[in-house]
């Protein structure tokens, strides 16, 4: 088997640049393990929201990323024959005075996407939820399947005889100017797409990842209507089967991927003195995520070995700015474009 480009990983990152691949017609073979229901891309809340709810300021770039993301996966719903983005609203509440004034200078600069609460959207929050919230509108934003993504694309892929399905080993793969080798497997680049194992990767693990990890719980709550996305410090995102995804946080220190139980308490605690109506938790999920120091992906090739590429770091704006990302780096690999147009980490910073 010789592909002219091999792509270890199958989470967001990796499917999009597969994406790009076979659109341009590229020779390509994806090799992940097995599916695991923790990956983190699956665990992901993927959700593209333009808005920082937190300080009311759009987010940075959102021109750029969010135009090309939408194109991409309305192309692959056509390829796929599925459905995977909707467009929907977010009603966002608050009990802070500061964020009330924050969201009052950002709305009378700018009502691109920040928009005041019709008189049904406030009798809506004031139906299914508790207290005495200030509510805000951000339309539109939109809502990635991602589940639905990664299944169908991989399915897609394996019709097309470029997947595989087994556990890629580092120390079996040599690589070299001339390029890449692993098992019988022989191509000219290799791309790693590994998420959270990259900082275990011998060739990338001097790039600063950061261990981080994240939880979600999936609830039942059959009265709250689906049309919004809520927030409210925790986010509850419409999700298939009738479900609720509600999260996410982020813990530094951890030794393992258990999901932690005093969180889950925490959670629904809030969630009790939040939501008006019952629900329940059906199940409670957590993955580690590819965090890189500062927040930023890393793209490129390797310095010092030409035949090796990396693409990680997304972070939480992975299903937003991944295509965009995903786009200028095929262009990079193939030799269409010599260096990304959207801002990235040189690699050479810490790959010397």
């Amino acid at each position: 088997m010789q592909p002219q480009y091999l792509i270890i990983g199958q989470g967001i990152a990796g499917t999009l640049l597969s994406y790009e691949f076979w659109k341009q017609g590229k020779s390509f073979l994806v090799i992940d393990q097995p599916r695991n229901i923790s990956k983190a891309s699956l665990v992901a809340g993927a959700v593209i929201n333009p808005v920082n709810v937190n300080r009311w300021t759009t987010v940075q770039d959102q021109e750029k990323y969010i135009p090309t993301a939408l194109q991409t996966y309305r192309e692959m719903e056509r390829v796929l024959g599925i459905s995977l983005i909707e467009e929907i609203s977010m009603l966002v509440f608050y009990d802070d005075e500061r964020k009330q004034q924050l969201f009052k200078k950002a709305q009378s600069s700018s009502s691109l996407y920040m928009r005041l609460p019709t008189r049904a959207n406030i009798t809506l929050g004031n139906r299914f939820f508790t207290g005495k919230y200030g509510i805000a509108k951000v339309a539109p934003v939109w809502k990635i399947d991602a589940a639905q993504l990664l299944l169908a694309w991989s399915g897609f892929l394996k019709s097309e005889g470029l997947f595989k399905e087994e556990y890629f080993d580092a120390e079996e793969c040599l690589i070299t100017p001339r390029g890449v080798a692993f098992k019988e497997i022989r191509a000219e680049k290799i791309i790693f797409c590994e998420g959270a194992r990259a900082m275990h990767n011998p060739f990338f693990n001097k790039l600063p990842f950061i261990k981080n990890r994240g939880e979600a719980l999936l609830l039942s709550v059959p009265a709250l209507p689906r049309e919004f996305i809520y927030h409210y410090g925790i986010r509850l995102v419409p999700a298939a089967e009738g479900l609720w995804w509600c999260g996410s946080n982020y813990r530094w220190q951890f030794d393992n991927l258990l999901p932690d139980p005093n969180w889950r308490m925490q959670t629904e605690a809030r969630l009790r003195q939040w939501v008006a109506i019952p629900f329940e938790v059906i199940d409670h999920v957590a993955a580690e995520r590819p965090t890189t120091a500062g927040q930023q992906f890393l793209a490129g090739v390797h310095p010092a070995m030409p035949s090796a590429a990396i693409f990680n770091g997304l972070g939480t704006k992975g299903f937003s700015c991944g295509p965009a990302l995903a786009n200028a780096l095929c262009k990079q690999l193939t030799g269409n474009g010599r260096t990304f147009s959207l801002r990235s980490n040189p690699l050479e910073k810490w790959l010397k």
